[in-house]
């Protein structure tokens, strides 16, 4: 692990709010609701393809996974949590790297040193 890994990390800290607030905006408007937190509403729970994109929802417990294919694109977050924790914060980056969004080539010796990663993400976390 490295300096470098630690910045590469902390590049995608802003990405993953920005994809946030992206994802609860696209509930609130796809499926009229009056914040995004109601997809966890019982009649709301239920994984489901949003109408017209190639995107789909899986609510859990208190919080939402919206991705293109498992381990594709998208977010996972909770909604009581307003920051990435490690593991959502890796899930993250795994998804967008598959999803062709981050470039694997750069990624590609971080992604494969599980403890290199993480303890990038730990620090890079750590530092925001």
């Amino acid at each position: 692990m490295n300096d470098l890994d630690v910045q590469l990390v902390k590049q995608t800290i802003p990405l993953w709010y920005a994809h946030r607030a992206w994802a609860e905006e696209l509930l609130v408007r796809t499926f009229g609701l009056s914040n995004a937190q109601d997809i966890l509403i019982s009649e709301n729970r239920y994984l489901r393809q949003i109408p017209s994109t190639c995107w789909f929802v899986r609510p859990h417990g208190i919080g939402v996974h919206i991705f293109k294919a498992p381990e594709v694109g998208g977010i996972d977050f909770d909604f009581d949590k307003p920051d990435p924790d490690e593991w959502r914060l890796a899930r993250f980056i795994e998804a967008q790297v598959n999803d062709g969004q981050f470039p694997y080539h750069i990624y590609r010796e971080l992604l494969n040193d599980e403890n290199r990663f993480k303890c990038a993400i730990s620090l890079a976390l750590k530092g925001s």
